[in-house]
Formats: C-alpha cells, structure tokens, sequence
C-alpha cells in the first residue's frame, strides 16, 4: 500500500499494518515476503502488530480483508464504523471476502495479492477523494 501510494504521488498518508490476530514482533511469512520481492518489495523489516483502540481511533481509513474483521473492529471501537471497509468493496468485483492466506502455500499467497491488487485503483480514489493528505490508512 505504501509503494502504492508513493508511486502515486500520494505523500503524508501514513501507512500503518495490524492484525487482529497478529503475531506480534514475527516476520511476515517467507511466502509472502517472496512474492513482494518479486515486485520490488521489501518486506524484511515487517513485523506483526496487533491493533487495538489507539490505532483504530488514530485511523482515518481502515482496510480489512473479511466481515469477522469488520465485526470486530466496530464491536471493538463503535464509532469506528464509516471508516472500515472491506477491502473488495473497491473492486470491480463487489464487496467479497478475500480469503486470508496465512499458513497456506505459495498460491493461496498469489490469489490474495491479486484480489488485493484488483482493489488499488478504488482504494486510490477514496483516499484522493476523502483523506486529506497527512492521515492515516490502517491496512
């Protein structure tokens, strides 16, 4: 999202990435970290973070891949709600679930990173059109 956004022209948005579920302190899985390289990507200095209230409060857009993850962060944090969006929403495709490929293989990695990239140019338009520049993306 980061890269995205520069090669866009989009500067001060602070790209931020948590999980509900995160393995704090981890690296990003070897596959995933393989399939980024491949873009110029990297990923080495990832680490799993976990979300909590400050950085949902601190958020001004938040991407989630699934409903379990839209449920918890509004039921988490309330009036998060109109700033969480599932991530397929900006796709042409509708808003689907994209299938978190964590401990899966090389492919199940590659079809979310297809469905993630299918979404960039919705995503890019909402952040032209509803941030102002300097806030945060919670991805």
């Amino acid at each position: 999202m980061r890269d995205t956004l520069k090669r866009e022209g989009l500067e001060g948005i602070e790209v931020l990435s948590a999980g509900i579920h995160a393995l704090v302190g981890e690296e990003a899985p070897q596959a995933a970290r393989r399939l980024l390289a491949e873009r110029g990507i990297d990923l080495s200095r990832h680490r799993g973070r976990q979300l909590d209230r400050t950085l949902i409060d601190e958020s001004d857009l938040i991407l989630v891949m699934d409903r379990y993850q839209l449920a918890m962060i509004e039921s988490l944090l309330p009036q998060a709600q109109g700033k969480v969006f599932l991530l397929r929403q900006f796709s042409p495709t509708g808003d689907q679930e994209i299938r978190d490929p964590f401990g899966d293989n090389a492919e199940a990695y590659q079809r979310c990173l297809s469905q993630i990239e299918e979404t960039m140019p919705g995503v890019l338009e909402r952040i032209r059109n509803h941030l102002p520049s300097s806030k945060k993306v919670n991805w």
